[in-house]
């Protein structure tokens, strides 16, 4: 084994056999552990130990023994030593390693050294392992190169570095100064590609924390006004981008940077994207600085998408920012064609990245321009033959996304060729469509039930042993649902001919989507198909070829696939009155017989139950066996549905408890009340954990009553309090709320509800945290409140924590039949 690193990599690409590969790996690892532990170690020879170590961390070995002879490499005087040193604890550190501390003085005495590839290779380091201390402790030097260097090699260095810095620590546009961008644009002598380039990097990292602010509630006050003093200056540069952008697209003014004819197409990007975060701000923040610059950006994308090379792989790369930009900003619906045109255009094309980038832009866009999208099917269809699985998966979204009634046959006709030519190799790709199509049919209304029941012919004969158990339930279901009964006897009829056909090799074994419907129809229609006559088939369906059908069915699955054998024990009970021959029926009774001893319990109980059925007269056997009725299957949405209104005897709709939620059902305890509800655990139902549900009893006097105050008539009036505080005011009313006591984890309070209008049937949903249970009293006097009149409603909260309430209420405003929704929180000041 040789000493250099072209022998160490010559050595493991030589190994024959995985333990050799390790082997090699183990013991040069051991190698370098010893020689970098020696004090003594000439430059030299360090320098090849790290260059091998960099390649074990390639290998995805362990090299953090070899992090701080990194660090020392950087303190070397030595360029290639510091290149080194540089380059390894780039890679071999990261922002949350402690070591980053001992970076600190190296990279700030890099910053001031004279040699210009240092500072450069301190600003890349610092840029990519940037902790927040790091970035607060450093960035002072980067600023400092920013305004005083004149070399556009440091500028375009410190300016990326300096956004890297910003973003990571937000406390520092405090010190960033927007006119030190404003000199670097105005200077021609330093503003070249790559300063451009730094430029647009630190104006989005500094709109990208704009964007972040605005969405996070949550966030501290850090006294910066944004929009003021951040977002309006920068909006000044506007209009020295769109001149550039439009200069670079219209003409080549940079040679040395043509791409393909293209003009610069990485900065066009930039600041393309960069203009997009602008408006994206703007937006978010209603600034007219920005927006009134939307109409020529709306222009200027017009001409770029216009006039550039959509052949050329450059040109494509600046159309694909340009389309994500339209649509990022929900642009004008001629520019949101005009993208689609541009994707369709890639669709077209031959390079698979350039497919499968469009495709999925397309799936994305879809929501916004169906229409457009949908013009286009012809592309999307021919990707689908594509022999690159992941553009032909990418295919199939989208052409179930722009699926719609007006081409729900054209494109099931294209799906159905599509699995035809798939193998078991595209498994992944024949269930997603199998289980798309059938929610297809699921969700739509089909006149042409004919073809529909075609339709999952085809796919139970070419891809049945694909099909999931549930997906099978929900095509029985559509085939049950079917109006037509000749429908349905055609349908048997066509997979009867095709298994009962004993010379055919069509339907495999493993085809247990295809034996279990038919299994099912036989059980279920089988008298359909032999009272109107064996037409197609008449040496074929009888009695007796179904009979000993199932017989052979039974021998062939028992022993492997209960769930079949559990069909056919249903189907011959059913058949049982359904075939008129004898010898047929008691056969069917000896299959059922046969498991009466079985030893699965499931299969000898219902065996055993079924033979009593067997045994019951022919009138009660029809009652009980009769096909099927229309049926429709339970979600799980409607069976949560079914569990509240099972419960809540009240008219409310189901999702209110759920809209009290928001988006974290483990976060609060909740409440609702109303005057017909029951205590139960209604979460418990729903979400499948413990939780505390505070209800109004029907009966006030059956329950524990937290009203303190005593018993009046309902139609006594009520006045406000004088430490009643205001929390809550809307154009309908006025909540307030008195706390009476708040101590040793209990606090008891009154919610006040002033009517500004005719409230009638008003109802309150009230949620706490977890760590606190809530109980609720009525509202007295009444739910209906007249203008300026009162109600009010006890509350009883228990636990600990900071006291915060959630409240929802419901309500018809001025004998409206349309309910009002409202919503509001409250953090007291009191903790329990």
């Amino acid at each position: 084994m040789g000493s250099s690193l072209r022998s160490f990599i010559k050595d493991v690409r030589g190994a024959k056999t995985l333990a050799d590969e390790r082997a090699i790996i183990t013991k040069q690892s051991a190698k370098i552990r010893t020689k970098l532990r020696d004090d003594h170690l000439p430059h030299e020879k360090r320098r090849v130990n790290i260059q091998k170590l960099l390649y074990l961390y390639i290998l995805g070995e362990k090299t953090h023994f070899g992090q701080v002879e990194s660090i020392n490499l950087i303190a070397s005087d030595d360029f290639v030593d510091k290149r080194l040193g540089y380059l390894a604890a780039t890679l071999l550190l990261d922002e949350s390693e402690d070591l980053l501390t001992l970076l600190t003085n190296m990279l700030n005495n890099d910053l001031h050294h004279p040699n210009k590839y240092a500072v450069s290779l301190a600003l890349t380091s610092l840029g990519f392992l940037s902790s927040p201390e790091l970035a607060r402790d450093l960035y002072p030097d980067v600023e400092n190169i920013i305004k005083n260097s004149r070399d556009p090699f440091l500028l375009k260095k410190a300016l990326q570095c300096a956004a890297k810095l910003i973003f990571k620590d937000v406390s520092l546009l405090e010190i960033f100064n927007i006119e030190d961008i404003t000199k670097i644009l105005s200077s021609h002598s330093i503003c070249t590609h790559g300063v451009l380039l730094g430029v647009t990097k630190i104006i989005q990292s500094i709109l990208l924390i704009g964007l972040n602010r605005k969405k996070d509630e949550d966030e501290d006050e850090d006294g910066i006004d944004y929009s003021n003093d951040i977002l309006s200056p920068l909006s000044l540069l506007l209009r020295d981008f769109f001149i550039r952008l439009e200069n670079m697209n219209s003409k080549n003014i940079e040679p040395g940077y043509d791409v393909q004819g293209i003009c610069d197409p990485f900065l066009q990007c930039e600041i393309i994207y960069t203009l997009k975060l602008y408006f994206q701000v703007g937006e978010l923040l209603n600034s007219n600085n920005v927006l009134d610059y939307k109409d020529n950006f709306c222009d200027l994308l017009t001409r770029i998408a216009t006039n550039t090379d959509s052949t050329k792989n450059s040109g494509q790369a600046i159309l694909y920012e340009t389309v994500k930009t339209i649509f990022s900003l929900d642009l004008n619906q001629p520019l949101r064609v005009l993208g689609i045109n541009i994707l369709a255009k890639f669709l077209a094309g031959k390079d698979n990245n350039t497919k499968y980038v469009s495709l999925n832009t397309l799936l994305k866009v879809v929501p916004q321009e169906p229409t457009a999208v949908q013009r286009h099917r012809k592309f999307i269809s021919h990707c689908l033959q594509d022999t690159d699985v992941s553009i032909r998966m990418r295919a199939l979204e989208l052409s179930f996304a722009i699926l719609d009634d007006s081409n729900l046959v054209e494109l099931v006709n294209e799906l159905m060729k599509f699995l035809a030519k798939q193998d078991e190799d595209s498994k992944d790709l024949i269930i997603y469509t199998i289980d798309h199509l059938i929610d297809t049919f699921d969700t739509r209304v089909v006149k042409d039930e004919s073809w529909k029941l075609d339709v999952f012919f085809n796919i139970l004969k070419l891809v049945g042993s694909f099909i999931n158990y549930e997906k099978i339930n929900d095509i029985l279901i559509i085939i049950n649902n079917t109006r037509q009964l000749s429908d349905k006897s055609e349908f048997l009829r066509k997979i009867l001919t095709i298994s009962l056909n004993g010379t055919s090799a069509e339907i495999s074994e493993e085809n247990i989507g295809w034996q279990l419907v038919l299994i099912w129809c036989i059980g279920e229609y089988g008298d359909l198909v032999l009272n109107e006559g064996n037409k197609n088939g008449a040496d074929i369906i009888n009695e007796s070829s179904i009979t000993d059908y199932l017989l052979t069915l039974q021998e062939l699955y028992t022993a492997t696939n209960l769930k079949i054998i559990n069909y056919i024990l249903t189907a011959a009970l059913k058949l049982s009155v359904r075939f008129h021959d004898a010898k047929n029926i008691e056969k069917l009774r000896q299959l059922i017989l046969s498991y009466t001893d079985s030893t699965d319990l499931s299969l000898q109980m219902k065996s055993n139950q079924y033979e009593i059925f067997f045994n019951q007269s022919i009138s009660v056997k029809k009652i009980i066996l009769e096909t099927m009725p229309k049926f429709e299957k339970i979600t799980e949405e409607q069976d949560n549905g079914k569990a509240l209104s099972k419960n809540l005897i009240s008219n409310e709709p189901v999702d209110l408890l759920s809209d009290l939620l928001g988006e974290d059902s483990k976060a609060e305890s909740k409440a609702s009340t109303g005057d017909n509800v029951k205590p139960i655990d209604i979460l418990e139902e729903i979400f499948g954990e413990k939780n505390d549900i505070a209800q109004v009893p029907k009966n006030a006097n059956k329950e524990e009553s937290i009203n303190h105050s005593s018993a009046v008539e309902a139609n006594s009036g009520i006045t406000l309090p004088l430490d009643a505080n205001k929390i809550y005011d809307s154009s309908s009313l006025n909540v307030y709320a008195s706390l009476l006591s708040a101590n040793s984890g209990l606090a008891h309070l009154d919610l006040y509800f002033q009517a500004k209008s005719l409230i009638s049937d008003l109802k309150t949903f009230c949620a706490v945290p977890k760590a606190q249970k809530l109980t609720l009293g009525q509202l007295y006097p009444s739910s209906t409140i007249n203008a300026s009149q009162i109600c009010k409603q006890s509350l009883k909260i228990s636990g600990s924590g900071k006291l915060k309430l959630r409240v929802k209420l419901d309500f018809h405003l001025n004998g409206s039949s349309s309910i009002t929704n409202e919503q509001f929180d409250h953090k007291f000041d009191e903790t329990l």
